[in-house]
């Protein structure tokens, strides 16, 4: 009877808890990305007092949008695996709201509690049970506390060669069937989840001689989609993570700020990619000493365990800070570029313009320097007309409006010449055929005209051919 109450309660949790909200890859108690692990070591062997480091999942590069947790993790003698996290979601809002709002995103914050124990365990298989995600959120000015992820994990380790694979396959409900690292609809919980599986897989290669370490290689599928990764430790107290999530939708990555894109917001299964540092802070050593108040089985800590504790803490601390400023200067830089990149593209779309105006105006020019062209083309066959009947005023003035509608136009200053001269003036007329020679230089007739005017040789019969010359 006892057992079948215990079955219906893990049943009835199982089938009734919700999504929780935001994951960051590796901030949780696991040998994996996201999906809850096994560790195959007896409790009493576990040479680390606790682990902590930070995490990161960037989502779009060109529209910096990053999510980011730190935790702190221990796996106690009695077979708990407990993990702390705060978490920042990241920004899931599309281009455009970006761009009207022109305000910084107000970034929810989580603070999480995650609990793993392992309930079976017989050679290489174990079964461990725990709750993820009992979490509260503060966003918007408002708190409030999520419902957990209940979960159930299956794992086997085998040894082949160098290399050891451990297989992990479970179920669960919340975001261990269906992740969502942030909310589309204003950050408000999603309806009731389904049980979900999910499988995961830790290979170790052979040590890597240079780092004397295993490298550890992740795989992994969360129940929606495939996940990715690796943890390179640079020491026994030093790891780093990196990875993909969602790697089957990585040629979307940065969709948010492509072209047609812009009201596309961050979606629940977007692909990130995934960064992580932790150290491992080891045990401290201990020795048993006479109790100076009368208790000889009290165990004391010695001083140099507890400066070695110290300064491990220390450590944890500069590193991390060191590394989330390497980060900070990194989007830093990629927000220096972008908007540098703003500011070229307004600069050549300005140019553009400019040249576009330029070319529609010389468009018009030639199309007023054609009109202007037949308009004069007519006054100056009205002049030659004015010209054969001897009425030389009238002629002069078709001439000069001919010139004001087209000054370049050396039969215009020719044929003023030749008016000229049949009137007598003959300086009047020298003056309108040189115009007409320096605005047309391959004008024979009008430079013959001027070589016979200097030696006193010009002939009416040369006047009257340079007249109906066209």
């Amino acid at each position: 009877m006892r057992n079948n109450i215990i079955y219906s309660t893990i049943i009835l949790l199982i089938i009734s808890t919700s999504w929780a909200n935001s994951r960051i890859a590796f901030s949780r108690p696991s040998t994996l990305l996201r999906t809850p692990s096994v560790q195959h070591i007896h409790p009493q062997e576990n040479p680390y007092l606790f682990t902590a480091g930070f995490s990161t999942e960037t989502i779009n590069f060109d529209l910096p949008s990053l999510g980011t947790s730190i935790y702190l993790q221990t796996y106690t003698d009695n077979g708990f695996n407990i993990g702390f996290t705060y978490t920042t979601i990241a920004d899931p809002r599309t281009k455009t709201q970006i761009d009207k709002t022109n305000t910084s995103f107000e970034i929810p914050t989580e603070l999480g509690l995650h609990i793993q124990k392992t309930v079976y365990s017989a050679g290489n298989i174990k079964i461990d049970m725990g709750l993820s995600d009992i979490m509260a959120r503060q966003w918007n000015g408002k708190s409030s506390f999520q419902n957990p992820s209940l979960y159930a994990i299956f794992s086997s380790y085998k040894d082949f060669d160098k290399f050891s694979m451990t297989y992990n396959f479970g179920f669960g409900s919340g975001k261990v069937a269906l992740d969502e690292h942030i909310l589309v609809e204003d950050f408000e919980e999603s309806g009731k989840s389904p049980i979900g599986y999910f499988l995961g897989f830790n290979l170790l290669t052979p040590e890597i001689p240079r780092l004397k370490n295993r490298l550890n290689l992740l795989f992994e599928l969360d129940g929606t989609s495939i996940n990715m990764g690796a943890k390179l430790p640079l020491t026994d107290e030093y790891v780093i993570s990196m990875g993909v999530v969602n790697f089957s939708g990585m040629g979307d990555l940065g969709n948010r700020s492509k072209v047609g894109q812009a009201d596309v917001a961050v979606l629940s299964d977007a692909s990130t990619i995934c960064f992580g540092f932790e150290m491992n802070v080891p045990k401290l050593s201990r020795r048993n000493t006479t109790n100076p108040y009368g208790n000889p089985d009290m165990v004391y800590y010695t001083e140099d365990a507890v400066e070695s504790l110290r300064d491990s803490l220390n450590n944890i601390i500069i590193t991390t800070t060191d590394a989330y400023n390497a980060i900070a200067d990194s989007i830093k830089f990629l927000t220096f570029s972008l908007e540098n990149n703003e500011i070229e593209n307004t600069s050549l779309y300005q140019k553009i313009a400019i040249l576009e105006d330029s070319l529609y105006q010389r468009q018009n020019q030639q199309v007023v320097d054609v009109a202007n062209y037949n308009k004069a083309s007519r006054h100056i066959s009205r002049a030659l007309r004015y010209y054969y009947e001897q009425e030389y005023n009238q002629a002069l003035i078709e001439i000069d409006q001919a010139i004001e509608l087209n000054p370049n136009l050396a039969i215009a200053y020719a044929r003023k010449g030749t008016i000229y001269y049949s009137m007598g003036q003959v300086q009047s007329a020298s003056i309108n055929w040189n115009i007409a020679l320096k605005l047309d230089p391959e004008y024979d007739e009008v430079r013959d005209i001027l070589e016979a005017l200097k030696n006193n040789k010009l002939k009416s019969a040369d006047i009257k051919q340079e007249a109906e010359t066209d």
